[in-house]
């Protein structure tokens, strides 16, 4: 009986190893994106409507470039700000490809509501609430078992399952810094195969004129999920706020799954059209895969009539 059963089990026993392993490296949680200074709805509610126009913010992440099935990531955010009820408002939407045959992908409404202590601080509060899709193609996986194939107890079909999602936030902004605490996937306790576990993430952005036509904005970030801590801190020098480059570091604080890396940003803005780019260089005695991890930003941000008072 034990071992009939454990023979037609035994395909979803390799599935799960197979997405156990597929997992560890990042394992169902939200990648650290370097950009996502410029637009962190998706982590922070508290975020919208943090800017004049209609912001529409498209982020891509290839993770180990040339490495079958390595990690990529997707980022697509709209938000606008409503001057007469003081809120921001708009659409996030991020899709996380992890490994061999498994996706999440998360849809949220995002809403914040902004209240000015002064002309100098303001307080945003923020709330996302959405969907998360959670899938798994047991195909993608080679069996150790050729045998396996083609008996009835195989699966043919990919498996989804969809689950609610909210996230909350806050942002407290003086015109040279801007510091933020949010917790992501707030119903999921921990991490399993279809849904991401619940992220903590602490971050500050300054914002100083060094010169007539340059500004320094150092950058510190920080999230806990589970047993993974990520840290990173940096800066961004801007020259006529059109250009800038910068450089950040994340050590791996001793551990082996986010091995220490140096990220190199460059970009440029005209005319409210934004574009922006990273790469990721290993430097941890744990990085036993290439350093080819690339960032790329585009956004554009269409006026409106009038300005926030």
């Amino acid at each position: 009986m034990i071992t009939v059963g454990f023979k037609i089990y035994k395909k979803y026993i390799i599935a799960l190893c197979v997405a156990w392993l597929a997992f560890a490296a990042h394992a169902q949680q939200d990648l650290m994106l370097t950009q996502e200074v410029f637009s962190r709805v998706n982590k922070n509610p508290a975020a919208t409507g943090n800017t004049d126009d209609i912001d529409i913010f498209l982020h891509g992440r290839i993770q180990w470039a040339g490495v079958d099935n390595g990690p990529k990531t997707t980022v697509l955010n709209v938000t606008n700000y409503v001057e007469k009820i003081h809120s921001g408002m708009g659409f996030s939407m991020s899709y996380d490809h992890m490994g061999i045959g498994h996706n999440t992908t998360n849809m949220k409404l995002v809403y914040a509501y902004q209240i000015d202590f002064s002309e100098r601080y303001l307080l945003s509060m923020g709330l996302g609430a959405g969907v998360q899709i959670g899938g798994f193609d047991y195909t993608a996986n080679t069996m150790v078992d050729v045998n396996e194939y083609g008996n009835d107890t195989y699966p043919y079909e990919k498996d989804v399952r969809v689950s609610p999602d909210f996230d909350l936030g806050f942002e407290f902004s003086h015109p040279n810094w801007t510091v933020g605490l949010s917790i992501t996937h707030l119903l999921n306790k921990e991490s399993t195969t279809f849904k991401n576990g619940r992220h903590l993430y602490v971050y500050g952005i300054g914002d100083f004129h060094v010169g007539e036509q340059v500004i320094l904005a150092p950058v510190v970030n920080y999230f806990h999920h589970d047993k993974t801590d990520v840290f990173e801190v940096g800066s961004l020098v801007y020259f006529k706020r059109m250009f800038w480059g910068g450089l950040s570091w994340r050590p791996d604080l001793h551990d082996k799954v986010n091995p220490s890396m140096l990220v190199i940003t460059l970009g440029f803005e005209l005319k409210k059209f934004r574009f922006g780019y990273s790469y990721d260089l290993g430097l941890g005695s744990n990085d036993k895969l290439p350093s080819n991890t690339h960032e790329v930003i585009l956004s554009y941000g269409i006026a409106k009539k009038g300005k926030r008072k």
